[in-house]
């Protein structure tokens, strides 16, 4: 249950909580058990924060692409970043 909370958290929030465990494993003071359970809850934000990540660059990637095929051909500089030699 929790991991489907956690997919429901924007980039930002997840990220925060990411820290707020890391911090806390970082402290030392967790038993074993406690130090595992905080390590499963990173790696489940972590798989968040990657596939949001992905997402982000696939759009960005279509928006471009979309962008290139619009854009007049002096500005395909793709290399240069747009700009002319």
């Amino acid at each position: 249950m929790e991991q489907q909370q956690n997919a429901d958290l924007t980039f930002e929030e997840a990220l925060a909580r990411l820290t707020e465990v890391v911090v806390e494993l970082e402290k030392g003071e967790l038993t074993l058990d406690q130090s595992l359970s905080y390590f499963e809850q990173g790696i489940g934000l972590l798989r968040i924060l990657v596939q949001k990540l992905n997402a982000f660059e696939e759009r960005v990637d279509v928006l471009m692409e979309d962008f290139y095929q619009e854009a007049p051909s002096w500005l395909d500089s793709r290399d240069s970043g747009g700009k002319t030699k």
